[in-house]
């Protein structure tokens, strides 16, 4: 199960809808794409703002799920 957290986005490629998060807590970077966020917030996606997410594991690393802004 995860569990909500927070974190700074790192980079974000809008043409792409990837990016990566900082996590608050120092643990590794996590992926971050558009499909992950609450639909209404996915174009205000800047690097520098904070977050809330659910880390997940995914196939190549650490996946954030449930993306809201904080």
């Amino acid at each position: 199960m995860s569990r909500k957290m927070t974190g700074i986005v790192k980079s974000f490629d809008r043409r792409s809808g990837r990016g990566l998060i900082t996590p608050s807590d120092g643990r590794k970077d996590v992926l971050l794409h558009t499909s992950a966020v609450n639909s209404s917030e996915s174009e205000l996606l800047i690097p520098g703002i904070r977050i809330e997410f659910c880390r997940i594991n995914g196939l190549s690393g650490p996946v954030a799920a449930n993306v809201y802004l904080s």
